[in-house]
């Protein structure tokens, strides 16, 4: 070869596209162009003077050496001339195909040598797969059992339709429909029909519309896309539908979870609101009394019946109000409370009407129960040209009276929006009261009925405000409650009595100790126990210097935290004293499973002691307390009779206005000095 065909030679071989190899009569690479280098990632000198079979996969390169010894042998031509696809392995390992046209020439010694002509395959192999993949998504989309696909006519005659769409009736839809309008509810025709006038008349090219099908007695909710296309066929319409009935039906579920009770299936306030409000000023002329009832006694039923019979009788609730043509509208506000919107007829007296309302509805709910439902109830005539809030407002107001007072049922007035007003502002100023400690204790004493000596004191808070004036006792429990400030008004007292008894132990001792009381809330908690315990540790006082005073709702279940908390008590030797004995659940049972010292009598049965019927219960709660080894405590003591009748009876302590009143810390040194020379006068 000359220089000159050398140089084109090697020019030809650089140039050209696809790779060159040229290999010996015994497979040695001799040329590899640099597309070879590219294509298999080698360099032309990691591969010339090396085996063809470096580009192969092993399961080929073992073989490769007897092909060609073969043809040389028998001069079978089979590969040559001839192009082919192979799998070919790159310097790094991968495999990939190629396609690849060998040749045979005369070497310069004259001995036979092939050409390799290796054309990349892969992008074309991917081009082949996606050109697959968009055919079989096409198929699968018109198949698709989750699409509707429908080919029409202007005039809405089909012309094609899917197997999804034709699976909707028992034989094809080409056989069995003509028009796309006759698979459509009555409702969703002229809603279609109209569409397709303006597509047909040049309007709307395409648009989204909810059709209802129904097939049978069947109706599925269906989203279409209907487009107005033109091809060889002609204009026509192609339709695309989504079955969306799931999407239909959770749509509804979430509308009805949004608006309306699960267990009663009542509105909730939000919905009847707009129901009211869309009455026309006709309806809205005349009476409505709107009422807001609770069951009183609901926490008693929870816990001897459980939430499953609560439920139930909700439910019996709802099912009352169906039965009952004068209820305007309902809604349950709260697990057991619900709003009732009452017509009322002009002649009659609204709290007569309601009350036989309410009254009706309590001998229904009571039917075959074991356990009596107790309704409490405000209520507050609409008056035209007021909001339905500002009624509800007022209902509300009512309800909170009733539950304070023990009323069946309040009806609303100007007092009781006062006393809430009050009470609201009351609510403002006791988180600032707390805070800067403007709720007081003061110490009511405690006398012993045999010897007439004080021998303890009980913590009772008063508060005093610039604005309100003197807050009740009562009325800070109902804020409390309200705001759920329970335990964080226990805690505060409990620091305060601590602060106090710390100031004047020349008054506070182990014969003298104070009475705490503690919520059952709080009995609960063994946060605010602990609280007490480690509050007497750090101000290095005994133990002995506090009692505990607990209602009895807070061991109407003897559960394992009121067992524990009492039992830390006992063991750091602070008594525990039941309260108000006798106005709450009164089980008998619970006083011998609780480690209690001290029965308190309320002062309810007190004022009763000069009766018959009161002495004899009296005498009762006394005798039960002995047998159980409790000492007994009267509050209430207002004059001498009662003071010598309790005496006799066997009661141990007394509390009340006849010894003295609740009062400041600070006066109780002259409080003691006066009753010690009181004692001395009269011993004289």
């Amino acid at each position: 070869m000359s220089s000159q065909e050398g140089i084109l030679y090697q020019a030809l071989l650089n140039a050209a596209a696809d790779g060159i190899i040229i290999i010996n009569y015994r497979g040695i690479i001799e040329t590899f162009s640099p597309a070879a280098e590219q294509l298999f990632g080698y360099q032309a000198e990691e591969v010339i003077g090396r085996n063809v079979s470096i580009l192969m996969p092993k399961e080929i390169a073992i073989k490769h050496d007897e092909y060609i010894h073969g043809h040389l042998t028998t001069g079978k031509t089979e590969i040559i001339g001839r192009g082919r696809e192979v799998v070919a392995c790159r310097k790094n390992g991968e495999l990939f195909e190629m396609h690849l046209s060998i040749g045979k020439t005369i070497g310069l010694d004259q001995k036979p040598a092939f050409v390799g002509i290796c054309h990349d395959l892969t992008e074309y192999k991917r081009a082949l797969y996606q050109l697959e993949r968009i055919d079989m998504r096409y198929r699968s989309v018109f198949d698709s059992q989750g699409l509707f696909i429908v080919r029409m006519t202007l005039d809405g005659e089909i012309m094609l339709a899917n197997r999804t769409f034709e699976s909707l009736f028992n034989v094809p839809v080409t056989k069995r429909v003509d028009k796309f309008v006759d698979c459509l509810f009555e409702s969703s025709k002229s809603e279609f029909v109209s569409r397709l006038e303006m597509m047909r008349h040049g309007g709307e090219n395409e648009f989204k519309l909810p059709l209802t099908l129904q097939v049978g007695g069947q109706c599925n909710e269906v989203e279409w896309w209907l487009r107005r296309v033109t091809d060889r066929d002609g204009t026509h319409i192609q339709a695309v539908g989504i079955d969306v009935s799931e999407k239909v039906i959770a749509a509804n579920e979430a509308f009805f979870l949004k608006h309306f009770d699960t267990v009663t299936r009542l509105p909730n306030l939000e919905f009847i609101r707009k129901k009211f409000d869309l009455l026309g000023p006709a309806s809205k002329a005349q009476p409505y009394a709107f009422v807001q009832f609770e069951l009183a006694n609901l926490k008693r039923i929870l816990k001897l019946d459980g939430n499953t019979e609560v439920d139930e009788k909700l439910r019996r609730i709802t099912s009352v109000f169906d039965q009952d043509s004068t209820i305007v509208m309902a809604s349950r506000l709260a697990q057991g409370c619900f709003l009732v919107v009452y017509r009322v007829p002009h002649y009659c007296d609204v709290e007569d009407y309601v009350g036989a309302c309410l009254n009706n509805l309590q001998e229904m709910l009571n039917l075959h129960e074991v356990i009596a439902t107790e309704l409490r109830a405000g209520c507050a005539v609409y008056e035209p040209g007021e909001s339905f809030d500002q009624s509800v407002a007022r209902s509300h107001m009512a309800l909170v009276h009733s539950e304070q007072e023990n009323i069946p049922l309040v009806l609303y007035n100007e007092a009781i929006q006062k006393q809430y007003e009050r009470s609201k502002l009351i609510e403002k100023n006791l988180l600032t009261a707390l805070g800067l400690g403007k709720i007081k204790v003061f110490m009511q004493p405690k006398i012993d009925l045999r010897s007439k000596e004080v021998c303890g004191f009980e913590a009772l808070m008063r508060w005093h405000d610039s604005k309100l004036g003197f807050v009740s006792p009562l009325e800070i429990i109902n804020v409390v409650n309200e705001l759920d400030l329970v335990v964080e008004l226990d805690k505060y007292i409990i620091t305060k009595t601590l602060n106090a008894i710390q100031a004047h132990r020349s008054i506070f001792c182990e014969a003298t100790p104070v009475s705490i009381n503690v919520s059952a809330r709080s009995f609960v908690r063994r946060d605010v126990i602990e609280h007490l315990i480690l509050g007497l540790q750090e101000r290095g006082l005994p133990s002995q210097v506090v009692e505990v005073e607990v209602t009895e709702d807070a061991v109407l279940s003897i559960g394992e935290a009121v067992k524990a908390n009492a039992d830390l008590l006992r063991t750091h030797r602070i008594k525990i004293c039941l309260d108000d004995f006798g106005t709450g659940y009164s089980a008998l049972s619970y006083l011998g499973k609780l480690p209690l010292d001290n029965l308190k009598i309320d002062r309810a049965f007190v004022n009763d002691v000069k009766t018959h019927r009161g002495r004899v219960m009296l005498e009762a709660i006394v005798s039960i307390a002995k047998s159980l080894n409790l000492t007994v405590t009267a509050e209430g003591i207002e004059d001498q009779e009662q003071h010598d009748i309790l005496a006799g009876m066997g009661c141990d302590f007394a509390q009340g206005f006849l010894y003295s009143k609740a009062i400041p810390t600070e006066d109780l040194h002259q409080f003691l000095s006066g009753r010690r020379e009181c004692s001395q006068f009269l011993n004289s």
